[in-house]
């Protein structure tokens, strides 16, 4: 343990910063000393000694492979230090060391993601800083880090050990969606098939299907939904609703098990929602994929027979609206128009067809089971008007 005083330990360190920046061979034996000095000062029991080491240690650490270990558990001991002011320059070393060497971009990325976890709010914005960094020094790198940190992991966990990735997946969701989302939209995620985008997409499409329909509903409405490479034309829209139907139709066999003589639309409701956001609302993708799904899961008599009145008038509101979405968007006008119809987000013309050709026997269903309700007061009025007015446009054969 150094006995000097602090003055005199201070004025050491710097006297030999001093001389070792004015070194002109980088891998000289003074500056190879000059680091193991700053690692042992971010060890020191006085934090102006630490904040010294944190600050500086960026000037050698890639000059000295063989200490390079040292140097990076120095910067994470750093970010540990039980004063405030230390830690923070701690986070600040963390990128210090990326942009000296690019290959530990991953390693501190996930250091820092682990750090958001800190109870000290203005410290977790120091450490978002710090990612944010990351993400423009290596978009594609960072990007992967977080989205492993959203996916479910595959190995067993116990409770704690669950409890802590939970709430560290919805602290990365309300960073990507909050912090991140300007420069996820502006530069890291906005062009199509471009690597960030691809890992950003790909991992939190992954996500969707192992996740929660709350965490799922902040991964399409607040993060994808705002990205450039979702608008259309782009084809993201339409893999996104394949990956959230996909979910509906795994829910709904769950809702209604076969040979359940009642069941209900519990859980599938919240992914048939999300859906409607993305073509209804958003336009994100074709909705006469949704309808589709309606027609063939929801709609047959035998199906809706099944289900709670509750349940009935809510297929009834979906398929009117999203029946309607599909009128807007490509609203008939004879068969010549027909034909020259612009498919929307890989459905083609003959299928939008075969669809609104169906829709007349499938609002027959519809207005029975609406027509049979015992409690007027569930009955969606709005609704069955738009059917009506649905099937006046369909031209019949």
């Amino acid at each position: 343990m150094d006995t000097r005083s602090l003055a005199e330990q201070e004025k050491d360190i710097r006297d030999l910063l001093r001389r070792a920046e004015r070194t002109p061979v980088k891998t000289s034996a003074l500056r190879r000393d000059t680091l193991k000095r700053l690692i042992d000062l971010a060890h020191s029991p006085h934090s102006s000694l630490k904040i010294i080491a944190a600050t500086n240690l960026k000037l050698f650490i890639k000059d000295f492979p063989e200490l390079e270990e040292e140097a990076i558990n120095a910067v994470y001991d750093l970010c540990e230090d039980p004063v405030s002011s230390v830690r923070i320059k701690g986070y600040a070393a963390i990128v210090d060391a990326s942009r000296e060497q690019q290959k530990w971009v991953k390693r501190n990325a996930d250091v820092l993601v682990q750090l958001l976890q800190s109870d000290e709010p203005e410290e977790v914005t120091f450490v978002k800083r710090a990612l944010m960094q990351h993400l423009d020094m290596d978009p594609t790198v960072t990007l992967g880090v977080l989205c492993d940190q959203v996916v479910p992991s595959d190995e067993p966990l116990d409770e704690e050990e669950q409890s802590i990735r939970d709430r560290l997946r919805s602290l990365v969701l309300a960073f990507l969606a909050g912090e991140a989302k300007r420069s996820l939209v502006e530069r890291h995620a906005s062009i199509v098939g471009s690597p960030s985008e691809e890992v950003l997409v790909s991992g939190l499409f992954k996500a969707i299907a192992r996740l929660s329909s709350s965490d799922v509903e902040v991964i399409v409405k607040d993060i994808l939904a705002a990205l450039p490479s979702f608008k259309p034309p782009s084809s993201r829209g339409r893999e996104l609703l394949d990956v959230i139907l996909a979910q509906a139709r795994a829910t709904l066999k769950v809702d209604l098990p076969s040979g359940a003589e009642t069941g209900s639309l519990q859980e599938t409701r919240y992914y048939l929602d999300i859906a409607t956001f993305v073509t209804v609302d958003r336009r994100l993708s074709s909705p006469t994929q949704l309808l589709r799904f309606y027609y063939t899961n929801l709609t047959p008599k035998l199906v809706l027979g099944r289900l709670s009145e509750e349940d009935q008038a809510y297929v009834i509101r979906r398929v009117a609206e999203t029946f309607a979405a599909c009128d807007e968007r490509t609203p008939p006008t004879g068969p010549a128009a027909d034909a020259g119809r612009r498919p929307g987000n890989g459905m083609d013309a003959t299928e939008e067809a075969a669809l609104r050709k169906q829709f007349p026997e499938i609002c027959y269903v519809l207005l029975q089971v609406f027509c049979d309700m015992k409690f007027a007061d569930r009955r969606p009025w709005h609704a069955c008007h738009t059917l009506l007015q649905g099937i006046a446009r369909v031209r019949l054969p």
